[in-house]
């Protein structure tokens, strides 16, 4: 077996490509670590409840970027606002809208809380976006 050696000159060029491969990837690593996630802009809807149905109607939010661009495809969790009991989760559309339309409520929240405190809409977050909620009524018709 005859070992071929390529002098030091090209031991030099591989070390300094593999350092250089090196180098950039830990400064992609540097950038990733110092990402923000980009803000958005929340807005709730008036909601209704219908106490003999013992459901919520048409409780709604919008997300957008700040620059008014909808954002789609967002998981948006509605609760009540005084104690987080969970109402029900819709994703948002292209226009951003998130909607549960008719809602049954869960036997063990008072209807009280709900007129009294409203509502929550909230995304939770992710690596692309930062965390945003919004707040509205929900009335009696």
């Amino acid at each position: 077996m005859k070992l071929v050696s390529f002098g030091p000159s090209f031991t030099a060029l591989a070390l300094a490509v593999t350092a250089t491969v090196g180098l950039a990837a830990g400064n992609a690593a540097a950038v990733d670590r110092h990402h923000h996630p980009e803000r958005l802009n929340a807005t709730a809807y008036y909601g209704t409840l219908d106490i003999v149905g013992r459901q919520t109607n048409n409780l709604k939010a919008k997300f957008t970027k700040v620059d008014g661009t909808a954002v789609a495809g967002l998981p948006v969790k509605f609760t009540v606002s005084w104690d987080r009991f969970f109402l029900c989760e819709a994703t948002t559309d292209t226009n951003g809208y998130a909607e549960c339309k008719n809602s049954p409520l869960p036997a063990p929240l008072p209807l009280t809380q709900l007129v009294l405190h409203g509502y929550d809409a909230t995304f939770d977050g992710n690596h692309q976006y930062a965390p945003a909620s919004a707040h509205n009524s929900v009335g009696v018709p």
